[in-house]
């Protein structure tokens, strides 16, 4: 991929709040779901069985399946895979899902999919080692893994008017969450899916990766521009990290 000192993130990372239902336009569009980066990375999709780790805003699955590839949605929550099975059928692609652990994916074969892609997943994960090691299992030799994170720069701030100050070390990673900031367990009515934020570093990522038996392809920093949710003006640093890592041949 040849070297980038900027990109911009895709249309739906910095639409208005007040757009609803974007997904319903993905399937003509699939660059409001995927930034420069992410379709650089990805390739030609056409005909490639593709793991969804995570249903996340669900625009990425439909926007690969619209780019013709083969894909299936790993998440836990039954309640946003059945929201996707409806959403597909709305759009007119077809995929395939499965309810699993996306840090034990155990209901995957190994060596399945040839590409894999997750956005915006591991802030609840207390061992990021683990789900790459199972990213790594379930794809074939040569398949490749795109991951997207909110970058974790912008992780540190105090959520506060005004000039920007750092709440927490960047090396922090346990984060704990205010009562208010609890999120729900659908599988599990009155339990919260966790008391933690973890707010793994760059290097986390990167070492992770590597110790799961990938080679780092490529790392992108995406968008430099305050999003309308951010309470502190962040302009200026980055806003997604997009990481390619490969599988090698056997």
């Amino acid at each position: 991929m040849p070297h980038h000192d900027w990109l911009p993130v895709a249309p739906t990372w910095e639409r208005d709040p007040d757009v609803k239902e974007p997904w319903r336009r993905v399937a003509a569009m699939p660059t409001l779901a995927l930034n420069l980066a992410e379709q650089e990375l990805i390739g030609p999709a056409g005909g490639r069985t593709t793991c969804v780790l995570g249903v996340g805003d669900g625009m990425a699955a439909l926007a690969l399946a619209a780019m013709g590839a083969r894909v299936t949605v790993a998440d836990p929550s039954q309640s946003l895979l059945d929201m996707m099975m409806i959403r597909a059928r709305i759009v007119g692609v077809e995929m395939s899902f499965v309810q699993t652990d996306i840090c034990d994916l155990s209901a995957l074969r190994n060596s399945t999919f040839q590409l894999a892609y997750a956005a915006q997943v591991t802030r609840q994960f207390d061992n990021i080692d683990r789900f790459y090691a199972e990213a790594h299992r379930i794809l074939c030799p040569g398949g490749r893994f795109v991951i997207n994170e909110y970058h974790p720069f912008r992780r540190i701030w105090k959520q506060e008017t005004g000039q920007p100050q750092v709440q927490c070390s960047y090396f922090d990673r346990r984060r704990p969450r205010e009562e208010e900031d609890l999120l729900p367990d659908p599988n599990a009515p009155g339990a919260c899916l966790g008391r933690y934020d973890f707010s793994w570093t760059v290097s986390d990522h990167l070492n992770a990766l590597i110790a799961a038996g990938f080679r780092i392809a490529a790392l992108e920093e995406v968008g430099d521009v305050r999003q309308k949710w951010e309470i502190p003006s962040m302009k200026g640093l980055p806003e997604q990290l997009v990481i390619a890592a490969d599988r090698t041949a056997d």
